[in-house]
């Protein structure tokens, strides 16, 4: 089946017969017989335009009018002339390929195509002024005509917006070859910019030897300058546009050097300009792919436009937002099925996007779930014992559904990057690929259940245990308070000797209250109940007091038994806290070594200072720093052992504070922080 480029090629061929853009629809219609009688054979999609030739010729010129093609005029309802616009630019072509061929040619004007083109439909440019904003312009897909105009009284040239990349270039190169010819010429330019270049003549007469031997290499010079071939052209194109403008009646071909002169010059300086932004776009990329690599890891989109240089310089500054999101396409595409992208994109639960690299996925994640873990603990125990001083027991103390919902909810505001990276297709894919071992492999047992192919509940993740955190909140009651017997005397007393009222019954009554008073305005009434009475209410058993109470004496020995259980249970977990830490210590000094020695040698590699206070006043800056921050973390700790990796990175947390930056020698004041945290926790254990 025929199409409207078939009709195009017909009206190519008929123009460059006719050598105008005007024709006749009748003619039009025989030329068509001939031409299918020609080539209705070769290209059998012409069949149905050979069959219904009129009619579908017709069809297909609407076609071409509404692509802006061709403009079609009527006589009546029938097509009576066609013109065809592209038949100008179909001249200009043909004579630039002339010139490929016989170089010596001029650059063309209207008068040596031998066509007059509308005013209409040419585009003026100053070659000094909009030559290269032309070049920056993005090709929309109409080929336009330009008249292109240059200073110190050159001729004009005319060219088309198709033939601006290239074909001008090497048009402009071969002009110049033309030039080099010449003995005297070169001899000429030899001498000119053997003072501009010197030392460098060998590259000098290497770069006028391809323009002579190969111009195809002297057009990449162009089109991909060095930082010599852009001096080169900028240097060549300066002199004999400088030489010419003195000559006030220029040959011909004196004319094609200066427009060749000054259209090398602007492609030189265009085609610099974009890869000078090329560098800069990929010296900024580098940068931020540095970036990606650095704390917090996992960063939003956002928080990738705001990416600051060392100076403080937006990188959007040097890319666009397009190159960024590239960028991430490249990263987040895959190598193959059963292979992570260098990058992964997850969610929190709250819909925000994270970009962090794969190989910074566990680490985010152990670190995230250690410091939940610390914090939560805390928070937990605090609270509750708040509460259970009040006479309040939360249901998140006592009822273990409702308390996994509490630890999901907090770590979801609290933590939505480490949320989001709980995936057991993630971890699992990021554990084989890395290969981890030793202790992090044990986090990643730890994090997944393999044959459920789930990750495990967010309080196991955590290492949470409601009944032990309750018992840590018990022990910051008062004594008075964690013995129940004792509590219950004390609050009898509170009451009888000077009429307080438990928080928990002040709270209820409120509450009655509210509640008899919002029943009173619907018009209801009330029974009195006994809740609802001013008489106090015996108080709430606490936690402690889960179960059947014992009676007198029985319950006395039993909160003795518990308390001696709850002691017992505290020397046990110190002393493998001590183990521990020093398992810790003999993996630095060794089976025989000394800790302060070796914390002697390390302050001689890290501690420089000469004078003898002024050192150890540092030594001793250190040392607090380090022990105001194990003093912060102490709970954590009791509730999770440190291992190496944890110390590893609260050593690497400190030696980046701002009191450290004139400390050069980083890698021994990090063992050093490290071996000394250790010291600090053996004695505190």
């Amino acid at each position: 089946m025929s199409t409207a480029q078939d009709v195009v090629k017909i009206l190519q061929s008929y123009t460059r017969k006719s050598r105008s853009p005007d024709i006749a629809f009748d003619e039009l219609v025989t030329f068509t017989y001939k031409y299918l009688e020609r080539f209705a054979d070769e290209n059998h999609d012409l069949a149905d335009l050979d069959e219904n030739t009129e009619n579908l010729l017709a069809a297909r010129l609407i076609e071409l009018e509404k692509q802006g093609r061709v403009t079609v005029e009527y006589d009546g309802s029938r097509i009576a002339t066609v013109h065809f616009p592209e038949y100008y630019t179909a001249q200009i072509h043909a004579y630039y390929r002339k010139i490929h061929d016989k170089p010596m040619l001029p650059f063309p004007t209207e008068e040596s195509i031998e066509v007059m083109i509308p005013n209409e439909i040419i585009q003026p440019i100053d070659v000094k002024t909009d030559f290269v904003s032309w070049l920056e312009g993005k090709p929309d897909g109409d080929v336009r005509v330009l008249r292109l105009m240059f200073p110190e009284g050159l001729k004009t040239m005319i060219a088309t917006t198709d033939l601006l990349p290239r074909v001008l270039v090497e048009t402009s190169v071969h002009k110049i070859r033309g030039y080099l010819r010449s003995e005297r010429n070169v001899s000429y330019i030899k001498s000119k910019l053997s003072g501009v270049f010197r030392n460098r003549e060998m590259v000098l007469n290497e770069m006028l030897g391809k323009i002579l031997t190969t111009p195809d290499e002297a057009v990449r010079s162009v089109l991909q300058p060095s930082e010599f071939s852009f001096h080169f052209w900028t240097t060549l194109s300066s002199l004999l546009i400088k030489d010419l403008a003195s000559k006030k009646e220029k040959l011909q071909e004196e004319h094609d050097y200066g427009q060749s002169a000054y259209l090398l010059g602007y492609y030189n300086v265009y085609y610099k300009g974009i890869l000078q932004r090329k560098r800069e776009k990929e010296a900024a990329l580098q940068t931020l792919d540095a970036r990606l690599r650095k704390s917090p890891y996992a960063f939003t989109i956002s928080d990738i436009y705001n990416f600051t240089d060392s100076r403080g310089v937006l990188l959007t500054k040097r890319y666009t937002t397009d190159n960024i999101s590239e960028y991430l396409a490249g990263q987040l595409r895959h190598e193959g099925e059963t292979r992570l992208a260098p990058m992964v994109r997850v969610k929190d639960p709250a819909g925000k996007e994270y970009y962090i690299r794969h190989e910074y996925v566990l680490r985010v994640l152990i670190e995230g779930l250690f410091d939940a873990s610390r914090e939560f603990a805390d928070f937990f125990v605090e609270n509750w014992s708040t509460d259970m001083k009040a006479d309040r027991r939360p249901v998140e103390m006592t009822d273990q559904s409702a308390f996994e919902t509490a630890v999901k909810a907090r770590m979801e505001e609290r933590f939505p990057v480490v949320c989001a990276l709980c995936r057991f297709d993630l971890i699992y894919l990021c554990a084989t690929e890395q290969k981890v071992t030793g202790e992090t492999a044990a986090e990643v047992n730890r994090m997944i259940d393999r044959q459920q192919r789930t990750v495990r509940p967010m309080h196991e993740l955590l290492q949470l245990d409601r009944e032990k955190l309750a018992a840590d909140a018990r022990l910051l009651l008062p004594f008075w308070q964690a013995i129940s017997w004792l509590h219950a005397i004390v609050r009898f007393m509170q009451r009888a000797l000077l009429g307080t009222k438990t928080p928990g019954y002040v709270e209820r009554s409120q509450r009655s209250r509210r509640v008899r008073r919002s029943k009173a305005r619907s018009g209801k009434r009330l029974p009195v109940d006994a809740s609802e009475r001013e008489t106090p209410v015996t108080p709430q058993p606490t936690t402690m007091q889960l179960g059947a109470a014992p009676a007198g004496g029985a319950a006395e020995n039993a909160a003795g038994h518990r308390s001696a259980d709850q002691l017992s249970a505290r020397k046990v977990k110190s002393q493998q806290f001590k183990q521990r830490i020093e398992e810790l210590q003999r993996a630095y000094i060794g089976e025989s070594g000394n800790l302060d020695t070796t914390l002697e040698e390390l302050i001689e590699r890290w501690n420089p200072l000469l004078d003898p206070v002024a050192k150890s006043n540092l030594v001793e800056d250190v040392n607090s720093l380090v022990r105001d921050f194990l003093r912060r973390m102490k709970v954590g700790f009791r509730l999770i052992p440190p291992d190496r990796a944890r110390i590893q990175g609260f050593a690497e947390k400190l030696s980046h504070s701002e009191v450290f930056d004139q400390i050069r020698r980083k890698d021994a004041l990090k063992t050093y922080l490290e071996l000394y945290m250790l010291k600090v926790l053996g004695k505190i254990s």
